[in-house]
């Protein structure tokens, strides 16, 4: 999904640039005309964690952040491994506030900035298995919430975006296997595209949407308006 907004920021006149952690990363990023950044979230407590970015921008910036970076961990509240708990948790809250401080203290340089977080409808509506990736989900939007009202008046701004069901990565195999069932339950009918999802983040990118801070956009298709 990530890959789909390259073109449309691209379009807009800004200089995309995608994150990697495998040389086939790397690759999809440059067919896609965006600049391809070696950066792995779970590395940002590390010393050094961010001087691949820090390189990047050393002239200044980022002006702009989307941030859809996000493990999974599937399993039941009551049979899990605690272990495995935590170090999911570090990796996909722990690490992501320091990705957002770190944006924060460069984008403050410049009194400019505009941040995006591509969270789940599972943060509302999470199904059995769910409940530690809905719940990291929720961490993750209350520290884009809290950048957004914390540094709204030095020109930084927020927004949560919340897709529903996406035809594109893990949701591909998702709705091949239970395609029927998403069109009943969702009241659009269908999965929205990720020409759909990239087209709404460029809007929430741009100044109109600036008063659009420290809140959630759900685009779900009506799903989670549903009983």
């Amino acid at each position: 999904m990530a890959l789909s907004l390259i073109p449309f920021l691209a379009g807009a006149g800004l200089r995309p640039v995608s994150t990697f952690r495998s040389t086939e990363g790397e690759q999809k990023i440059r067919n896609a005309g965006g600049t391809p950044c070696a950066f792995a979230l779970q590395n940002a407590l590390e010393p050094d964690g961010f001087s691949t970015l820090d390189a990047l921008f050393q002239d200044g910036g980022p002006d702009y952040l989307v941030d859809f970076a996000h493990g999974n961990l599937e399993s039941l509240v009551a049979t899990a491994d605690v272990a495995a708990v935590g170090r999911y948790m570090q990796e996909n809250v722990t690490c992501r506030a320091a990705l957002v401080k770190w944006a924060s203290r460069r984008m403050m340089a410049g009194r400019f900035g505009r941040m995006l977080y591509v969270s789940s409808t599972a943060a509302a509506l999470q199904n059995g298995g769910q409940g530690f990736y809905a719940a990291s989900k929720q961490a993750s939007e209350s520290l884009y919430r809290g950048a957004g009202i914390e540094l709204a008046k030095k020109g930084i701004t927020s927004a949560i975006l919340r897709p529903g069901y996406v035809s594109a990565g893990r949701g591909t195999d998702y709705l091949e296997t239970h395609g029927d069932r998403i069109r009943q339950r969702v009241p659009l009918g269908r999965a929205a595209t990720p020409a759909e999802v990239a087209e709404t983040l460029l809007f929430l990118l741009s100044d109109a949407a600036r008063p659009i801070n420290a809140t959630v956009v759900t685009m779900d298709g009506g799903l989670t308006a549903c009983k």
